[in-house]
């Protein structure tokens, strides 16, 4: 995001719109036949595995069997003993006002809304169910600016407030520390007041203000998944309890047993804490150097960043958490400072502590060690640890990622975290050094997940992802979720901040992938420290079962692909958002207003399926229904457009209750609207395990 304009240039893709949208030339492209005359296959009844695929059985509120979600919404904010448990069966998501031609120009113009429809500007469009987690707001005219959110296709809103209102932290339901307006979050302004929906959301806005920011943090589940949509009703007094007291350890006492004690770290030397066998999990680790203080700033970075503490799981070789304290703690590489999040942080008596959940199967290792050249005296420390009986199979080990560029690449983002397996990424520190008119803060951040090439995050600027804004213009703070613990002005200007996603923890399958940019294009010099936190397993909770390459003849036999009312085919030339906007593909494909069918091959052993689509995203707002065997499985939708980097990966879940105990299933795309017709150029199929 930049720094209040004095001045900005537009960039406009009204004719590249029109000509990409051109009537009668369904999906914006040349008319085409069907695959050898595929109306005639669907008359003969040749359709997925021998059958029609224009059969089906009812409507998408018919057949679907209901699935027990875990916790979600406030439920999930609440249990914060749930931190280690995978989520297979979440999609986390980010839709945001960044600059789609790439620049950044973000919070500008109409093309940085998902899309416009009249005067209203659409922030967010999702079929469900899901959950929101995450707003947050900059930019907007107090006066004027205004927030709908309409429910499950209601045709009012639930919602219809001043934004100012709604993140003022005064107006129920959306109360302090759940929500905040700029003065309390230097610049920025959010509400992590949960929203669930049963059936779909949508967020609109009129946009006023000089420029406008946002950002939506979402997860999606399948559509058996049952959710119960937000009434405003709902009681979060336990959760506002709970960040209220962020630095208390939200866990109760009974099974626990403490391991306290003193000692001196010499130079160069390590020393353990801890060393218990398993079955367990650590709910507290407290640490307290003498003279090491909330208040000591610059004067403790050398003792807290030289000191690391050190945490191995069940006989591995190399450590999962190897960190510099100061870091490790939220208040980052820069000294010691007030520090107050809901994991992590400094208390006033200047004891740091952790409140991460951290289970085990075999044994816990944990150590600390002093990398400094003189001695590290009277270090207090307590680990607190109880019995855990749930199945390992469903959690992850706590794990850190510490990363030092110094300098950054130009060119290349700054890598946060970038792992494979399956896990959920829970946030990260970051601090940096850069040029006094602080332009490092001009870069966004990004995440992918699980080999799809579209980022499921794209932010707006680097303050914007602390849920911050304008540099951080109102100073240090330090909340719950989020923070700016240091700033230290002059030619070598120095940042520290802190965010976490607890109940909005992005999930991974096989691999995830965490970057930000460092100034506007990755074209600022900057020397930056990370350390991100996350739960994970070595073993991936997918795996890719079959591909079908749309356009290929020989594979289309292959999967007895078939389609009905096609508009097009051909081949196209694009380039997908994020990292890989400057490398083309191309590619061909299909679209349809009618259907398509195929089958898939899947994991017998499967428990869901999820389904990756590679589309034209220049087409805007594709919705189709998805049928899996003749049973309705949801609505596929991908809301907005990008006409400047047009090719995207969209994934689609499939509930366990069509597909476990499968070889094979037989898929049909049923086109329901979109702004012209419905493009596939190629399907995974991953079998979640």
């Amino acid at each position: 995001m930049d720094a209040q304009p004095t001045n900005v240039v537009f960039r406009t893709c009204a004719a590249f719109v029109a000509a990409s949208l051109s009537a009668g030339c369904g999906n914006g492209r040349e008319a085409g036949v069907g695959v050898d005359g595929g109306a005639a296959l669907f008359d003969a009844g040749v359709g997925v595995d021998g059958g029609d695929v224009g059969a089906d059985s009812g409507g998408i509120d018919g057949g679907l069997p209901d699935t027990a979600p875990a916790p979600y919404g406030l439920a999930a904010t609440e249990a914060f003993y749930r931190l280690p448990y995978l989520q297979p069966h979440a999609i986390a998501g980010q839709q945001s006002s960044y600059d789609r031609s790439g620049g950044n120009a973000d919070g500008f113009g109409a093309s940085n809304y998902l899309y416009t429809d009249g005067d209203k500007k659409i922030l967010l469009d999702l079929e469900g169910p899901g959950v929101v987690y995450r707003m947050w707001f900059t930019g907007f005219d107090p006066i004027d600016a205004y927030i709908k959110v309409y429910f499950d296709g209601e045709s009012s809103p639930r919602i219809f407030e001043k934004l100012s209102d709604v993140v003022a932290g005064v107006n129920a339901p959306f109360l302090s520390p759940l929500a905040g307006n700029q003065e309390v979050s230097s610049g920025g302004c959010y509400s992590y007041l949960p929203l669930p929906f049963a059936k779909s959301i949508k967020i609109v806005s009129n946009g006023a203000g000089f420029a406008f920011f946002y950002h939506l943090g979402y997860h999606l589940f399948d559509a058996g998944t049952v959710i119960e949509t937000w009434t405003g009703g709902e009681d979060s007094s336990a959760v506002i309890d709970m960040w209220r007291n962020a630095g208390q350890s939200p866990f109760p006492t009974a099974g626990e047993e403490t391991v306290s004690g003193t000692l001196d770290l010499a130079a160069g030397a390590a020393q353990a804490i801890l060393d218990v066998a398993g079955p367990r999990e650590i709910t507290a680790l407290k640490i307290r150097i003498t003279g090491v203080d909330a208040q000591s700033g610059e004067t403790a970075a050398a003792i807290l960043g030289g000191t690391r503490l050190v945490i191995s799981w069940d006989g591995e070789e190399s450590p999962s958490v190897d960190a510099p304290l100061g870091s490790f703690f939220a208040m980052g590489e820069f000294g010691a400072y007030p520090t107050r999040a809901l994991p992590v942080g400094m208390d006033a008596s200047g004891t740091m502590y952790s409140y991460f959940p951290m289970p085990f199967e075999r044994a816990a290792k944990v150590g600390l060690k002093n990398e400094r050249a003189s001695a590290t005296p009277a270090v207090s420390y307590e680990v607190v640890h109880r019995p855990f009986a749930d199945s390992f199979a469903d959690v992850g080990h706590f794990k850190t990622a510490f990363r030092a560029e110094t300098p950054t690449t130009p060119g290349d983002d700054i890598l946060i975290l970038d792992t494979e397996g399956s896990g959920r990424f829970l946030g990260v520190v970051e601090s940096m050094k850069g040029p006094e008119n602080r332009s490092y803060l001009e870069g966004d951040e990004r995440i992918y997940m699980d080999g799809s090439r579209s980022p499921a995050f794209h932010g707006t600027g680097t303050e914007d992802f602390y849920s911050a804004g304008w540099y951080f213009s109102k100073g240090l703070f330090s909340l719950p979720m989020h923070g700016n613990t240091a700033h230290i002005g002059g030619p070598e200007d120095k940042t520290a901040a802190y965010r976490f996603l607890l109940h909005d923890a992005v999930p991974f399958r096989t691999q995830i992938r965490v970057s930000i940019e460092h100034g506007p294009g990755n074209d600022v010099t900057e020397d930056v420290w990370t350390l991100a936190y996350y739960y994970h397993r070595p073993e991936p909770a997918m795996v890719l079962s079959d591909t079908l390459d749309v356009g290929n003849a020989q594979d289309e036999a292959a999967h007895s692909y078939v389609i009905e009312s096609e508009t097009w085919n051909g081949s196209r030339t694009f380039t997908y958002e994020g990292d890989f906007d400057d490398v083309e593909l191309t590619d061909d494909g299909r679209a349809h207003k009618g259907k398509s069918g195929f089958a898939l091959t899947i994991d017998p052993a499967n428990d869901g399926v999820v389904l990756r689509r590679r589309l034209d995203y220049g087409v805007a707002n594709q919705r189709a229904e998805v049928f899996v065997d003749g049973t309705p499985a949801g609505i596929w939708y991908t809301a907005g457009s990008n006409v400047f980097h047009p090719w995207k990966d969209s994934d689609f879940m499939l509930p366990a209750s069509l597909t476990s105990g499968k070889s094979t299933i037989r898929v049909k795309i049923a086109f329901v609207s979109g702004a012209n017709d419905w493009n596939e150029f190629r399907y995974e199929a991953y079998s979640v395990k």
